[in-house]
């Protein structure tokens, strides 16, 4: 068994010890430095319009330099400053080619998910793609990185949904569970049957009997969900309790995408990919510090009262930070860039969602950390209200576009 609580414990000692105090950036954003990042993001808007075209995509294809990726390119550098080496990565053909084939092997797999569903199944190719260039494997969709990616569309909308019981949900993460043993279990409908034939593509890639770690890291992860769903407002969980659960379900959700990657790992590469896990479940209880609340569901952002919210902010970037330096364990070539751009996305993230989520934060800390936003946070809450997420609405553009129908 993975000693799954012996890097709870860990992690946490690093997290009681890590500041609350403001981080240091590498760059400030004057206000007309951040208007002109605006006038930048609304004329890529503008460009991504015409793609939309089949004629005018056609007429693009002739010029290299006005298609997608050119432009993405320009996007990330011009409007969120991304440094040259981490896109290299981004937009890198196995990248680009991986999203491409992630995408339409899931359309052919579940027709009947939404693109956002096919999105949140994307960002994790991309974590496991990046796994994939720092383990020194070949970056492509392997039945695995595919199972994997397409497991937590499913069971996380089914655990999300208000309209099944508690009772329900038990039963299913029961029944989950067995199947992920290895057991025979008859599916009780359509979503368990996709889980099923998923986990097939696991045991086909990796045979249980030898690689039994795979399976203790899927049996964690399982653990983690199932554990989850004691965050609600009947239980009374302590605050040690609630950040046992998160870190337990954050952790070990990438520790299965490392295992899943490379098959084996040894344990200081086990408890770097926990801790990494980790700070991406942070991340997301600080993205969705609204619809936790509203649900009444439990997290360690969720709880906080609004002057503490700023803290908890600052301690996770210090927290992530030093986390993402166990990540070097990796020996990968690009380990070192990866690594940055992890450290560069997962910041803008954070300090975005601050500026999308203004309502529940202190006006000093959101005037603190809003200078460290390339994009005024007006602006951005803008851009939120025509829409879904301006990063989901970027891919679903591209994926719609007349370049996409005629690159494949």
């Amino acid at each position: 068994m993975l000693p799954v609580q012996e890097y709870i414990d860990y992690f946490k000692e690093i997290w009681n010890n890590s500041s609350e105090a403001l981080p240091r950036f590498n760059k400030a954003y004057s206000r007309e430095e951040k208007l002109k990042h605006e006038s930048n993001f609304d004329s890529f808007q503008n460009k991504l319009k015409e793609l939309q075209n089949v004629r005018k995509a056609q007429q693009m294809r002739k010029d290299p330099a006005k298609s997608f990726f050119p432009m993405f390119h320009s996007f990330l550098k011009t409007v969120f400053d991304f440094d040259s080496a981490h896109l290299e990565i981004i937009l890198s053909d196995e990248f680009k080619d991986v999203s491409k084939d992630f995408f339409y092997q899931a359309r052919a797999f579940a027709p009947e998910l939404s693109a956002e569903d096919i999105y949140q199944g994307m960002r994790n190719v991309w974590i496991m793609n990046g796994l994939q260039l720092m383990a020194h494997k070949p970056v492509k969709i392997t039945p695995s990185v595919f199972a994997y990616s397409m497991i937590y569309p499913y069971s996380d909308n089914l655990l999300d949904d208000p309209d099944i019981s508690s009772k329900q949900k038990v039963e299913f993460s029961e029944r989950f569970d067995l199947r992920l043993r290895g057991n025979s279990i008859k599916p009780q409908n359509f979503t368990e049957e996709q889980l099923y034939k998923l986990i097939s593509m696991f045991e086909e890639e990796f045979p249980r009997n030898e690689f039994q770690n795979v399976y203790e890291s899927l049996y964690a992860i399982q653990r983690g969900q199932t554990n989850s769903l004691k965050l609600s407002p009947q239980n009374g969980l302590s605050d040690d309790e609630i950040s046992t659960i998160c870190f337990e379900k954050g952790g070990a959700s990438v520790l299965a995408d490392g295992y899943l990657v490379a098959g084996k790992l040894t344990m200081e590469q086990e408890r770097a990919l926990f801790g990494y896990g980790i700070y991406l479940q942070l991340l997301d209880d600080i993205q969705d510090v609204k619809e936790d609340s509203l649900a009444f569901t439990k997290t360690m952002f969720s709880c906080l009262e609004e002057k503490d919210l700023g803290k908890f902010v600052n301690k996770t970037i210090h927290f992530g930070r030093e986390v993402l330096e166990e990540m070097s364990c990796f020996e990968g070539t690009q380990t070192d860039a990866f690594i940055g751009l992890m450290n560069r996305s997962i910041e803008t993230m954070i300090i975005e969602s601050v500026g999308l989520n203004h309502s529940w934060y202190d006006k000093s800390y959101l005037k603190q950390i809003e200078q460290f936003s390339p994009l005024h946070y007006s602006y951005l809450r803008k851009k939120r209200a025509q829409g879904k997420s301006q990063r989901f609405a970027l891919l679903q553009k591209y994926f719609d576009s007349s370049e996409f129908k005629l690159a494949v």
